[in-house]
């Protein structure tokens, strides 16, 4: 004779309803508005001087941001969004729509966020391609420069250093996928210097230098995590296994600006292929560091939420399009920065030792199920009686990101009663496909057996009796593992079964 508790658990993950709409920072819209600080220089670069022909006939300018915090906001660990505007590296500034209305948004949820300038300007009609190219590397150099001054200035805007996430739309696009995916130790050679022809006259471009220039050498310019809408690179096979910074491509297969396979940016012969999100995902799935999300939507061109360089097509807001990529963005963005919550329970008859085995958490709040919480890492809880109970755990980092899991948790008391081996009961065949038997050498109780699947779910299916044989049909169930929940003679056993 001994005390026996039999406690099965049914993992499965849902937001804890519970909790306070607050707690859900980086998910849900939680301040009233963002307060925007404009014209804050974040470095200063050399600008091609108009009409950019010339290379060497540059002027060192201030690069700008507008920086977005949350209203009525007290915290001051916070990560950071930084958007890159469109405009093929020749129009557009950091006022458009979709960035200002991006920063707002990510503000409202809890990011502090920044709208940038970068530098814009080059000559067409010789050389393009050299000239777009070298357009876009002092993009990205402004780009990382933007990434290093938020990191070099966290406390001041109450940022955390280590999550400052850049994206980007268009040529912002590939300013925030080629900040990560350029490595500054194979350079390509349209860096510089480099010499070209113009209207009849030679040139000489200087070099452009490493991707990093300027301001706060000693942060790091590489963003932690990457926005891509409608973007590229100009060699997927420069994506090494070093470059696993988490990265979220949106792309419309239509693009006709910047293709999502591979071409010439805006169908111009004159340029050389370019390779969109579609190539850079097939690239990052074969080197075995997938991109974290994707969201490729058939038929639809550049910029398909509802923008022209930026701008809303319909003068008011972003299409039915805006409201999905908002929404997707921000699950990745809370992916790449909340902790990861888990934890294990072990039993003393009514008593449960809650074991945690979350990652990156510094709080926690538990909801037992029966009314009872706590705010202890590993809580140890009496329940009053023996059932089935909802068990919520709520985690929040360093950032007050936040993550949950619940598990349901069955506790019997099983007191006085003599345990049951393996040979008094059993269930096959294993696995089952049809019909599963359970054979019993004591007799039970045909209306105490339940069945469970691994979301906590009670399934409901026929019985047939035959003696001590019960045969249970499975047919139109999903494969997977079960649980059986019998009443023998008045003891509560447990057994897996297996359905194929």
């Amino acid at each position: 004779m001994k005390n026996t508790l039999y406690a099965i658990i049914f993992p499965f993950f849902l937001f804890a309803l519970t909790c306070k709409a607050q707690d859900f920072r980086y998910v849900q819209t939680l301040f009233p508005g963002s307060v925007k600080t404009a014209g804050i220089i974040y470095g200063t670069a050399p600008f091609l001087n108009s009409p950019y022909i010339n290379e060497s006939a540059t002027t060192v300018q201030n690069l700008v941001l507008d920086l977005y915090r949350p209203q009525n906001d007290t915290f001051t660990n916070r990560p950071a969004i930084i958007f890159a505007h469109p405009g093929g590296f020749i129009t557009g500034n950091r006022n458009v729509d979709d960035m200002v209305a991006f920063c707002d948004t990510f503000a409202r949820k809890g990011y502090v966020t920044a709208t940038i300038d970068y530098r814009q300007g080059l000559e067409v009609l010789d050389n393009p391609d050299l000239h777009y190219d070298r357009a876009a590397y002092r993009g990205i150099q402004d780009g990382r420069t933007a990434v290093r001054f938020l990191r070099a200035n966290a406390a001041q805007y109450g940022i955390d250093p280590a999550k400052v996430y850049l994206a980007g739309s268009s040529a912002g696009s590939f300013i925030a996928i080629n900040s990560v995916y350029l490595d500054a130790t194979e350079l390509p050679v349209y860096v510089g210097p480099v010499n070209y022809t113009a209207f009849f006259q030679n040139y000489t471009g200087p070099s452009l230098g490493n991707p990093d220039i300027g301001a706060n050498l000693g942060f790091s310019g590489t963003p932690d995590g990457v926005l891509g809408l409608w973007g590229g690179v100009d060699d997927t096979l420069k994506i090494g296994t070093n470059n696993s910074t988490p990265i979220f491509l949106v792309h419309g297969t239509a693009d006709a600006t910047v293709p999502f396979n591979s071409g010439p940016p805006f169908g111009y012969a004159s340029l050389a292929d370019v390779f969109g999100s579609h190539s850079i995902s097939i690239r990052l799935a074969t080197i075995g560091i997938p991109a974290k999300d994707t969201y490729f939507v058939e038929g639809q061109g550049h910029e398909f939420y509802g923008t022209s360089n930026g701008m809303w097509d319909n003068g008011t807001g972003g299409n039915e399009y805006w409201d999905t990529i908002v929404q997707k963005s921000t699950h990745f963005f809370w992916q790449i920065n909340k902790p990861t919550a888990a934890f294990s329970v072990s039993a003393n008859a009514l008593e449960i030792t809650f074991n945690d085995q979350s990652s990156g958490a510094a709080g926690w709040k538990w909801n037992f199920g029966d009314g009872w919480s706590s705010s202890m890492q590993n809580p140890v809880h009496v329940y009053s009686s023996a059932g089935m109970y909802n068990v919520n755990l709520y985690v929040r980092n360093a950032n007050q990101s936040w993550d949950t899991i619940s598990h349901m948790v069955t506790v019997l008391d099983n007191t006085g009663y003599q345990e049951l081996t393996a040979a008094n009961i059993r269930i096959y065949p294993v696995p089952a496909r049809g019909e599963a038997t359970i054979e019993s050498s004591f007799p039970l109780i045909k209306t105490g057996i339940e069945v469970y699947n691994s979301a906590g779910k009670e399934m409901h299916f026929s019985l047939m009796e035959n003696g001590n044989h019960y045969r249970i049909n499975v047919n139109t169930w999903t494969p997977g593992v079960y649980i059986v929940k019998m009443n023998v003679d008045g003891q509560i056993l447990f057994r897996k079964l297996m359905v194929y």
